[in-house]
């Protein structure tokens, strides 16, 4: 009976022992953490890869198994400083325009982390798709305490440092990211294109925009040097960038119209960031909005930037993106590009407006397939023989811009909104900041008690003491509409491992 009892006991422990794994690459080099990555298969792993420079000549890739809810994929960067502190240095010689590593994640209820760890830019190709790729489902995602160098290039090259893709959540957070002065360059690329299982965006776009919650990637306390922007935004992305210095860079949204059936942003937040740039040489904006719905506020934006945020709907005409007409494309949004106008807009008046997915629009019908039998699941556009586009109902919900300080560059004559189509209007697709508000128009703020007790329906007022955005759902009533989400992220604390903790100061007793 005790011998039982003790192989019992073992077994316990062995098991417990072997749920918890670490593994550590013999070199930085591609093929060690190719073998350190294939060698995963527990629930709970840690992947260390040591110190030292690295020349990668091949892509690295790796899908964490089925039975892995937690995995850490470490560097020897100093986890407490932020870019990590270039330890462990790996230089893209890779001449594939592939991502240099590519990454897909777990179950939506696994943990990911990717931290101290530098990526450079040598020889290699275009990596378009990301330096750094990382797509699957992994509801609790973090990268952080890395440095994404896309300045050391030779030649310069159009590259992205990080690709979020697929259906993520989680944050960013700590990481340095250079972009590119001789090309362009993205510092953060957030695509959500299966979410809810389907692609193109469609998914996201046929659910509530959820500001204020957990359910987007997060881009915090991060540095962006230079490079064309230091974000973007599409696939029904959902994106957060908050409290980051942003020096010489500009942040944006991709359009529905941009990239083919590819749809555009769903939903952002972006606040409290600050933006440095140079008075003698500015970029055009801080911002670049073309899709869906969000929030900006409280960022700064002193020095370097003609405008503040600059609106677009980009289908209105041929300026940015070409159309094709349906099925087998978007086609254009209005008359005055081609004289007919697309089935995919509500074409309320000659503008087109409101064009699919614009600035200020949100939730609306599942559309499926790609051209040219995109289609409406939910008007059941689907059971036609022709595919010209059906508009798919989508709920105005306006862009709310509140206290962001921005100053006008010497010379230039010019705003903190700049746009040039008609589909995009103040006062009912976006709503800017006074500081005389009334509750007539605009967004205001101030203490909840000095909120107008009168109101006209869209307006908001961004509660000082509340840190609440509260919308006029209908006249002269208020309604809460946005708390920021907890910050800093919960992930930037969290523990690393999940599941039962091997026993300690076990007593074997024999009787």
């Amino acid at each position: 009976m005790a011998t039982k009892w003790l192989s019992s006991l073992f077994l316990l422990v062995s098991f417990s022992c072997i749920r918890a794994q670490t593994i550590t690459a013999a070199s930085c080099n591609a093929s060690d953490v190719q073998a350190a990555l294939n060698s995963v298969t527990t629930s709970t792993t840690t992947v260390n890869i040591p110190a030292g420079n690295c020349t990668w000549n091949a892509e690295v890739t790796f899908t964490v198994p089925s039975g892995n809810n937690t995995l850490s994929i470490l560097g020897a960067g100093n986890l407490t400083t932020t870019g990590g502190g270039d330890a462990t240095v790996i230089i893209d010689d890779y001449s594939g325009t592939s991502s240099l590593w590519q990454i897909t994640t777990g179950a939506s209820g696994s943990y990911f982390r990717f931290a101290g760890i530098t990526l450079q830019g040598g020889n290699g190709a275009v990596k378009s798709n990301g330096m750094l790729a990382i797509g699957g489902t992994s509801q609790s995602l973090r990268v952080d305490h890395s440095h994404l160098n896309m300045s050391t290039y030779s030649p310069a090259v159009a590259s992205v440092g990080i690709r979020f893709a697929n259906w993520l959540y989680g944050v960013a957070d700590h990481n340095i990211l250079d972009g590119s002065t001789g090309a362009t360059s993205e510092g953060v690329n957030v695509w959500d294109d299966a979410y809810g299982g389907s692609s193109f965006g469609d998914g996201a776009w046929n659910d509530k925009s959820a500001l204020g919650t957990a359910s987007f990637l997060f881009v915090e306390d991060n540095t962006f040097n230079n490079g064309t922007y230091m974000d973007d935004c599409y696939a029904g992305g959902r994106m957060v960038v908050r409290h980051n210095t942003i020096n010489n860079a500009a942040g944006q949204t991709h359009p529905t119209g941009g990239a083919g059936r590819i749809r555009g942003c769903r939903a952002f937040e972006v606040y409290e960031n600050n933006y440095t740039g140079s008075n003698s040489s500015p970029l055009y904006n801080a911002l670049w909005l073309s899709s869906g719905t969000g929030v900006v506020w409280g960022n700064s934006a002193p020095t370097g930037y003609e405008h503040f945020i600059t609106g677009q709907v980009m289908r209105a005409n041929s300026s940015t993106y070409s159309q094709t007409a349906p099925p087998n494309g978007w086609g254009y949004c209005g008359t005055s590009q081609t004289g007919s106008a697309s089935g995919w807009d509500q074409n309320s008046d000659s503008s087109g407006y409101a064009c699919i997915d614009q600035i200020g629009r949100g939730l609306g019908d599942l559309l499926q397939n790609d051209f040219p039998t995109a289609c409406d699941v939910t008007s059941g556009g689907c059971k036609s023989s022709t595919y010209t586009g059906t508009w798919p109902h989508q709920a105005l919900e306006p862009i709310y811009e509140w206290l962001d300080t921005w100053n006008q560059v010497p010379g230039y004559a010019n705003s903190i909104w700049s746009d040039s189509e008609s589909q995009a209007q103040p006062n009912r697709d976006y709503y800017l900041y006074t500081t005389s508000f009334t509750g007539s128009s605009g967004t205001g703020s101030g203490s909840l008690a000095n909120r107008p007790s009168t109101c006209t329906p869209m307006v908001a007022y961004w509660a000082t003491d509340q840190n609440t955005l509260y919308q006029c759902s209908a006249t002269n009533q208020w309604s809460v509409y946005y708390t920021p989400y907890t910050y800093p992220h919960p992930l930037t604390s969290a523990a690393e491992t999940t599941g039962p903790a091997s026993p300690t100061n076990l007593t074997v007793v024999v009787h």
